[in-house]
């Protein structure tokens, strides 16, 4: 399945857990999940360690955050290290060095990339409290805005759908939320601001563009989801270009910080959070305006660290501390999740489907059996024959009761006398069947 994030892209997403104060040493795979079956692709980084790893919209480009080249220290605090954004071109599956964007002064967690339609555009983010946006014109990388106005570390950002425009979200430990917009008129960045979780804000996510208002024919309204060390899930709305938390507001469902949320792709009110109680959280909301219920809970074996959906909708994905991610399938019914595949650093490994559920009192071995095969065909004849005179007799009931009466006389097994039986079973007279 591919995985959709900042620019819906069609194509996958790469997933390299691992807590930022527990980075390992050694050899470092970025593994991908393309399209289609499941084929796995790696990129060798080395000794590198990356926080984060995002393909871009046509799945031609994949963009890593560098972390540091060393396995850290704690009585020393943050390593030394480049923090360096790697690109690769992973065109036909080639692994070519694209670029290596210096700008950052410490570890840096995510990477998003803008729709095409602005251009080759990168947004990065890192512990030293910027946010860069790179851009590549006729093959070179330069920086095209920086934004230092975050008091603390940002630790996320995520561009908004095309539809808005060029914005980009970025979700900060100061506790605040900037909104950075692109005006074309004026050719020049502008920001927004509000605060959004008093203890940390660690997580951002747009909703999909959906339907438009009905009452005025207008595009649907800027929507926001957010998670944060208050452990909490917070929805925002943009109305006039002002930022407000709605209403009402979603219940607490987790016990530890909200390290991820991601709205459901596929234009449904419905995200996922993941927090460090080793939870994810599916939460659903009808219509506008109306509360956000909890749909489903999912105990899962370890911190959570990062979320993504396939492009359907139909397949989360959820990154632990560990560095080892599991996918999960939706059930039939909406309400429930199951593990159908594991990613980690030896590669992918499917789970197999579990055993489809047995209606109550169906014999499936009797069914599965060799010699449960089809009763013979004048046995068949008996069974249609009385369930026929059943019906007729329950018919004949009902006419008498209404002092009506059939007098016209019938074949054993119910049929009326003189009605050609057609070859196909059934009393229907042949020139029925034709007419149907």
């Amino acid at each position: 399945q591919g995985f959709a994030g900042s620019g819906r892209r069609p194509a996958g997403e790469f997933w390299e857990g691992g807590a930022r104060e527990r980075e390992r040493a050694g050899p470092r795979q970025l593994v991908a999940a393309m399209s289609g079956q499941v084929d796995v692709n790696t990129l060798d980084t080395g000794t590198l360690c990356f926080h984060d790893a995002q393909l871009d919209y046509y799945g031609k480009r994949a963009a890593a955050a560098c972390g540091a080249p060393v396995q850290p220290d704690d009585t020393k605090g943050l390593p030394e290290g480049d923090f360096v954004v790697h690109v690769w071109d992973i065109t036909d599956g080639q692994q070519k060095p694209v670029a290596q964007l210096r700008g950052h002064e410490g570890p840096v967690w995510k990477v998003a990339w803008a729709h095409p339609k602005f251009g080759s555009l990168l947004a990065t983010c890192s512990y030293d409290m910027k946010v860069i946006i790179w851009k590549e014109v006729n093959g070179q990388w330069g920086k095209a805005y920086v934004d230092t106005a975050h008091s603390a570390s940002v630790n996320d950002v995520e561009f908004c759908p095309w539809e808005h425009g060029l914005r980009l979200a970025c979700a900060s430990s100061d506790g605040t939320i900037s909104v950075l917009t692109y005006e074309p008129s004026q050719a020049q960045w502008r920001r927004s601001v509000f605060q959004a979780h008093p203890c940390g804000a660690q997580s951002v996510s747009w909703a999909p563009m959906g339907k438009g208002d009905a009452h005025n024919n207008g595009p649907p309204p800027m929507r926001l989801a957010s998670g944060g060390c208050d452990n909490s899930v917070s929805i925002w709305k943009c109305d006039a270009e002002v930022w407000s938390q709605e209403t009402p507001l979603l219940m607490q469902a987790h016990t530890d910080w909200v390290r991820k949320v991601a709205w459901r792709p596929d234009g449904t009110s419905t995200i996922a959070s993941g927090a460090w109680d080793k939870s994810v959280v599916i939460w659903k909301q009808e219509m506008e305006g109306h509360p956000w219920r909890q749909l489903s809970k999912i105990s899962v074996s370890g911190k959570v660290e990062g979320l993504a959906w396939s492009v359907t909708g139909s397949i989360l994905a959820v990154s632990f501390d560990n560095g080892d991610a599991t996918l999960y399938r939706e059930s039939d019914d909406g309400r429930t999740y199951e593990e159908v595949g594991k990613c980690g650093e030896q590669g992918y490994t499917e789970l197999p489907k579990a055993n489809a559920a047995v209606a109550p009192g169906f014999d499936l071995s009797a069914a599965l059996s060799p010699h449960a095969a089809t009763p013979p065909a004048d046995q068949a004849t008996a069974s249609f024959g009385s369930e026929l005179a059943h019906q007729q007799q329950q018919q004949q009931s009902v006419l008498e009761a209404f002092g009506m009466e059939d007098r016209e006389p019938r074949r054993e097994g119910g049929v009326r006398a003189g009605t050609p039986i057609d070859r196909r079973g059934s009393g229907v007279p042949t020139s029925q069947w034709e007419s149907t």
